[in-house]
């Protein structure tokens, strides 16, 4: 049994913005677990514990749904917390979705994978970004105001060209992802 998840890459260029981001975030000093940069992914879902042998499946459901679509860009802008900035579990920055082609790829995903027998995810697609989960939730004024002075930033744009399946290995000092597959989106339109 693996660990998979399905997402979206990120170019040099994001991960140099959101690893600044990271940085003005950890001058709050608050306790949170941050997310390597080299770690950094769009998830469009977690598929959880998965037998190998189902690996060759995942990957065969996945081309067509790459093919439906069409390769495109999203605005990397904003940040926020889940399930609040109250007591922040996770913090992250935002993906402009203003066309929902975002929304629609994610959604395709999780019908093709709900085919094969994984549960949907209980909450709604909200496209972000990870860039730590604190470890003890709480009311944090110093995190809280770090959060707010890069609510209003972009951090660049993020072409969407492929979708990756994902195994994830769980070490002491942090996460290990290996791509197990690639599905190119049509060209542009």
């Amino acid at each position: 049994m693996i660990r998979a998840f399905i997402a979206i890459d990120l170019p040099a260029d994001i991960r140099a913005a959101l690893t600044e981001a990271q940085a003005r975030l950890q001058q709050s000093h608050a306790k949170v677990a941050w997310t390597k940069v080299e770690n950094l992914h769009l998830t469009l879902q977690f598929l959880g514990r998965i037998p190998e042998v189902q690996v060759g499946e995942i990957g065969a459901a996945l081309a067509p749904v790459a093919i439906r679509h069409v390769a495109f860009a999203v605005t990397v802008a904003g940040a926020g917390a889940f399930p609040d900035e109250v007591k922040p579990r996770v913090l992250w920055l935002g993906c402009d979705d203003a066309g929902g082609r975002l929304k629609a790829l994610a959604r395709d995903v999780r019908q093709a994978m709900t085919a094969l027998g994984f549960q949907p995810d209980e909450h709604e697609f909200t496209p972000h970004l990870t860039l730590g989960r604190s470890k003890t939730p709480r009311p944090d004024a110093a995190l809280t105001q770090a959060l707010d002075s890069i609510k209003k930033d972009a951090f660049g744009t993020l072409r969407v060209e492929a979708i990756h399946l994902y195994q994830s290995q769980l070490h002491p000092d942090g996460s290990v992802y290996t791509k197990l597959s690639s599905h190119a989106l049509k060209g542009d339109s």
